[in-house]
């Protein structure tokens, strides 16, 4: 009954994909009493296990755990400062700064999960990843962040013997935050605990490298540092082109943590899936389970985490054999592995063009006259450092343009949404 193995057990629970009532509500029962004599980490694992396994939070306590952090969480952050100033920089003291901070987004994702109502608990948990990230980044140079174990990125891409050809760009470059073009075909190498780059063609076409190749590490450590994903915030499949958010500095990554967090980021894309869809948005709510090993694979399964996803179609399209096409609007909330794709097939939907979710001979066909997953996204909305709601846009690119020009629309409609899709026009201005 101590609150860390309370903490434990319910983590446990979540983390397997577990839910079993009685012995959770025990557990919330038995921790309401002694909700102070949690540690913060704790306290983060307790209440991120409940909405992970879809079950209700008591109101009662979600307020005493904002009433608790609330009065606890600026002494702990003043002394977790005082200790910084006290030591001398290391990776390992970074890593253990970022395991708090893990701990107040974990809060923050879950009371935004619960839709619950955070008030001044917001502004603590803000403020204080906030605090954290400028005393980081005053502190960590490149020599502290930067792993030995990655390649020399000093040379220009145009170097690079596996050179495509479409490079990434820097779209909008704000203060502390990027937004990159990743095309088709490179990799967001972004996982946690860090991955140091092998030897060989295929680095030449990891994000990192071009990012690392941009900025300076002198200037812009964090973007070098593996261990913290080059300051990446979410991911693109492989075959997948659109905007990436980059945090170039503590702050700027946090600040856009945050967000994703608790769900204030927005992330739109456009898909082309098989068949014809109502013409009406439809919300695709189911949990996806993802393997543990590579290759990564994902499906829907009451075992898997929350998913949410959003896809209204534009218009329906078809080839000339009569095969009909949607090309939607999809909208995410979380972030899952592979999620557009498997909420897209679980529906009856799948993308065109994916070979590891179709049918082969499906994706045999798809391939002849589509060459990647024609899947993009190309819109961006969050807040920059100083608050201010900034958008980013991306236009389809031109191999995804031919693929549509290959098609008709299948009705008067269709016609004329398609008309203006393939003029560059984007749903931008779509309600939700």
């Amino acid at each position: 009954m101590q609150p860390q193995n309370l903490a434990m057990t319910a983590w446990a629970f979540a983390t397997l994909g577990i839910v079993h009532e009685p012995l959770l509500h025990a557990l919330s029962s038995a921790a309401i009493r002694r909700l102070s004599e949690f540690a913060t980490h704790d306290l983060a694992n307790f209440l991120w296990s409940y909405p992970v396994l879809e079950l209700e939070v008591q109101g009662r306590m979600l307020f005493r755990v904002r009433n608790v952090l609330v009065d606890r969480l600026p002494s702990e952050v003043a002394s977790l400062l005082g200790k910084m100033g006290a030591r001398i920089p290391s990776l390992q003291m970074v890593m253990e700064v970022t395991e708090f901070t893990n701990s107040l987004l974990e809060l923050g994702w879950s009371f935004a999960f619960c839709q619950a109502d955070m008030d001044s608990l917001s502004t603590v948990l803000q403020s204080s990843l906030i605090t954290i990230a400028k005393e980081l980044d005053e502190r960590c140079s490149w020599k502290l962040l930067c792993s030995s174990t990655l390649a020399d990125a000093s040379a220009t891409l145009s170097s690079w013997e596996d050179k495509v050809e479409e490079e990434p760009k820097v779209i909008l470059d704000l203060s502390g935050i990027a937004v990159v073009m990743k095309p088709p075909h490179w990799e967001v190498d972004a996982r946690i605990g860090g991955c140091p780059e092998p030897s060989g063609k295929p680095a030449a076409r990891r994000l990192s490298r071009f990012l690392r190749q941009t900025y300076q590490k002198d200037l812009l450590p964090l973007v070098h540092c593996s261990e913290l994903q080059f300051g990446i915030i979410h991911r693109l499949d492989l075959p997948s082109s659109g905007l990436i958010l980059v945090g170039k500095n503590f702050v700027g990554y946090y600040t856009l943590r945050w967000q994703q967090d608790t769900y204030e980021l927005g992330r739109e894309y456009l898909v082309l899936c098989h068949g014809r869809m109502k013409l009406a948005s439809q919300v695709i709510n189911a949990r996806i389970k993802t393997s543990k090993s590579l290759p990564l694979y994902s499906e829907v399964s009451s075992e898997g985490k929350p998913a949410w996803t959003l896809a209204e179609p534009l218009c329906i399209l078809e080839r000339v054999d009569g095969e009909e096409y949607s090309l939607v609007e999809v909208r995410i909330r979380t972030g899952r592995t592979h999620q557009i794709r498997v909420h897209m097939k679980h529906i009856g939907h799948p993308t065109v063009s994916d070979a590891k979710y179709t049918d082969p001979a499906v994706y045999s066909s798809d391939f002849s006259w589509c060459a990647r997953n024609f899947i993009h996204r190309f819109r961006l909305m969050f807040q920059d450092v100083d608050q201010v709601l900034r958008e980013a846009f991306a236009p389809l690119p031109d191999d995804l343009i031919s693929v549509l020009q290959g098609l008709r629309p299948a009705d008067t409609y269709s016609a004329q949404v398609f008309k203006r899709v393939l003029s560059g026009w984007l749903p931008h201005t779509r309600s939700t």
